[in-house]
């Protein structure tokens, strides 16, 4: 046991928000954490690993907002460099992890095969030639986007909107574990959505309702955007949810709200 637990209702429950905390970072973060800190993916460990998603979420924003304020204040570079280095520095606090679900979704999608070949493409460990395009892409549309915000006149978007980004494509993932159908028996979204509960869901809407007023109506929109058009695939393309499709409705939704960004800014 890692931490002691009070002999109350509320401390119990604290003990284990803070086990699916540690559970969460582990796993979406490359930021390393010792192992005799992680808990055992048990589903007493994992019940509030949902809800734990966005929390983590505020963490990626603040280190998305200090790198975006260091690198506003260096003018000796090119805004596309600083774009570049943007996206380095977002890929590397994850280490790739929702890229990766990026990259098999596009080769399911693209392949064109019915259902249940595109389910055994997702789980398939091989790159195929739209998974590399899907890669190349979004790294691509992340650095220009960033570049893009640089270069405009950023006094349209406070650095709290940076900030929102990451918590609203955790948040995004954490509802879409928590109520879609599992698209197979077993594999990782099974495992995360062991101890889900649809009661999370008002804590869910009360984070939106929170973090929108500090992203705006480009970041909020393209948000709801993405997320229903993000369930429509999942449902109609695959019948539900894997790993793989979490992992890239976080890469997804967070190109659009950049790119709802720069919109909003030029218009």
């Amino acid at each position: 046991m890692i931490f002691p637990l009070p002999f109350t209702a509320g401390g119990y429950i604290f003990a284990f928000m803070i086990k699916s905390f540690l559970i969460v970072f582990s796993f979406i973060s490359a930021i390393p954490i010792p192992v005799r800190f992680i808990p055992s993916w048990t589903p007493a460990n994992l019940r509030y690993f949902c809800v734990m998603l966005p929390v983590a979420g505020v963490i990626f924003g603040l280190l998305w907002a200090v790198s975006w304020q260091i690198l506003s204040y260096v003018p000796a570079i090119s805004p596309t460099l600083r774009g570049f280095v943007m996206m380095i520095l977002t890929l590397a606090i994850t280490g790739g992890i929702h890229l990766d679900g990026l990259m098999d979704t596009c080769d399911a999608i693209f392949s064109r095969r019915d259902k249940a070949t595109r389910l055994k493409i997702l789980s398939d460990t091989h790159a195929g030639s739209f998974a590399v395009m899907a890669c190349v892409v979004a790294l691509m549309a992340k650095t220009l986007l960033f570049a893009e915000l640089f270069t405009l006149n950023t006094t349209h978007y406070p650095l709290p909107t940076i900030l929102t980004i990451p918590i609203y494509s955790r948040l995004g993932m954490a509802i879409i574990l928590n109520n879609l159908p599992f698209a197979k028996s077993g594999g990782l979204a099974v495992i995360l959505g062991s101890s889900r509960n649809r009661r999370d869901n008002l804590a869910f809407l009360a984070m939106f309702l929170a973090i929108s007023f500090m992203s705006g109506l480009a970041v909020m929109s393209t948000f709801t955007l993405c997320l229903a058009c993000h369930v429509i695939i999942c449902l109609q393309v695959f019948g539900g949810i894997t790993g793989d499709l979490l992992g890239a409705f976080v890469e997804a939704s967070e190109i659009f709200m950049l790119s709802g960004m720069v919109i909003m800014s030029c218009i």
